[in-house]
């Protein structure tokens, strides 16, 4: 079966800075994965840069693993997975200088491992207890670490022998929480992200915190260089976001629509993204910038991203069944400029008021207003007063807010499907910058009676 390389060079949009313009274009090249029509496609998923310098992936749909020689690219090999492991997803370097990655083992979740020397030296273990595997990293303490979407928690496995570590595994939020990536963090802890809109720290003794995050959603995360986490949220107002390791958030948008899924650090300092169905990747720096390359083959679907040796990105195409490469990164110096000294003054916000304290369900409603001191993401958070107490609600409203004063509507709901109870309610306002500060809760309270009757 004849296989096309198709080399495309780049145009870096500016979608951030007008005006600006690009110094020099990256050039993208994608290397078609080989298989024949009758076999079932490979669809690639995670990738990482193994110890021996090649580029190593999983193929979820051809259940295999291949690697890519950057001084050969073309010749993609791929390898057969250890007995009994299929559907392999993530995948990592171990603390053994073997690549890792997740599978299914018996009908649950497990682990396989290979030799980068020998690809036939590999072996796979299940018996963790894990009905969805998602996630795979080595953590600070020398054990892998597996992430089960199901159960809402991550087991930590000795390399050496492929068993479970007997305790550390109590799931996060009670089991709810739904892993889709997880890393480990500056602080030496695990980080892990929840499709429901978290992100958690797991440290080595298996004690998990998480933390609520402005996106409705969180995919995948990694270590900046900046000593904080990012990660990527595709779903809503799609973005990359931004958390120190106390667990304060901050989100930056990228293309609208974007989907961003996989991240990884750039040779310059920079955050790659792949943009799923943006079909592009996004580059962000440190201080929220962001850029769009452009240029994928139609239909491609990148979803997962790392770096690769002489400052070239890898990504993988799930539909497009390609691994890309982008080279021509400009890197300046010998790595990125140290962080600025940290901004430790909080937002101000002052004249919370409504315009109405008392109103229905279904009418004109009220209209919020407040003046805040500087760009900030605002929170609101609403509890309700049940039997002499106000009980804060799982739900919120968080969006993003320029400094000055602002006048929102609010009708006694948070959207079309998910309307406020009739009842007296206390609203809480929190501003929280770039750097993290939040401010001083400010607090009104109304009344919200039923709708009318027609």
């Amino acid at each position: 079966m004849k296989h096309s390389l198709k080399t495309l060079p780049l145009l870096l949009l500016l979608l951030l800075i007008p005006g600006a313009s690009a110094v020099a274009a990256p050039t993208v090249t994608e290397f078609p994965i080989p298989f024949e029509s009758t076999d079932p496609a490979p669809m690639p998923e995670g990738i990482v840069m193994g110890p021996d310098g090649n580029i190593w992936f999983t193929e979820q749909g051809g259940d295999k693993i291949g690697r890519v020689d950057p001084s050969n690219p073309a010749a993609i090999q791929e390898f057969d997975l250890p007995t009994g492991l299929t559907d392999p997803i993530n995948i990592t370097v171990g603390p053994d200088s073997k690549i890792w990655f997740t599978g299914t083992f018996s009908g649950a979740g497990g682990v396989g491992r290979m030799s980068p020397a020998n690809p036939a030296d590999t072996q796979a273990k299940g018996g963790y207890n894990v009905a969805g595997p998602k996630g795979i990293a080595t953590g600070s303490d020398g054990l892998i670490h597996l992430g089960d979407s199901i159960q809402g928690k991550v087991v930590a496995i000795n390399p050496t022998t492929m068993d479970k570590i007997a305790d550390g595994d109590t799931p996060i939020n009670s089991g709810n929480f739904n892993i889709r990536n997880l890393t480990r963090g500056p602080d030496g802890n695990i980080w892990v992200t929840d499709f429901g809109g978290q992100v958690a720290k797991v440290t080595p003794e298996g004690i998990a915190t998480a933390y609520d995050v402005p996106a409705s959603s969180v995919w995948d995360i990694v270590a900046g260089p900046d000593g904080n986490l990012w990660y990527t949220a595709p779903d809503g107002a799609s973005a990359a976001g931004r958390v120190s390791t106390t667990g304060s958030a901050m989100e930056f948008l990228v293309t609208p629509i974007g989907d961003p899924h996989g991240i990884a650090v750039g040779p310059d300092g920079a955050l790659w993204i792949a943009q799923a169905v943006g079909n592009s990747i996004g580059r962000m720096t440190t201080d929220g910038q962001f850029t769009e390359i452009k240029g994928l083959t139609d239909g491609a679907r990148p979803e997962w991203i790392a770096a690769g040796p002489n400052n070239t990105m890898w990504f993988s195409e799930q539909d497009g069944n390609r691994i890309g490469r982008i080279t021509g990164i400009e890197v300046g110096g010998s790595g990125p400029p140290p962080p600025p000294p940290p901004d430790t003054i909080k937002p101000e916000v002052t004249k919370l008021r409504l315009s109405r304290t008392v109103f229905r369900l279904g009418g004109r409603g009220t209209v919020i207003k407040w003046t805040q001191s500087e760009d900030a993401t605002v929170t609101l958070r609403f509890a309700r007063r049940a039997n002499g107490r106000f009980r804060t609600l799982r739900r919120k409203m968080t969006f993003q807010s320029t400094a000055g004063s602002h006048r929102l509507r609010f009708k006694g709901r948070f959207d079309l499907k998910h309307p406020l109870k009739p009842g007296r309610y206390r609203m809480t306002l929190t501003a929280r910058d770039a750097a993290g500060n939040v401010s001083s809760p400010d607090r009104v309270r109304f009344r919200l009676l039923r709708r009318a009757r027609r």
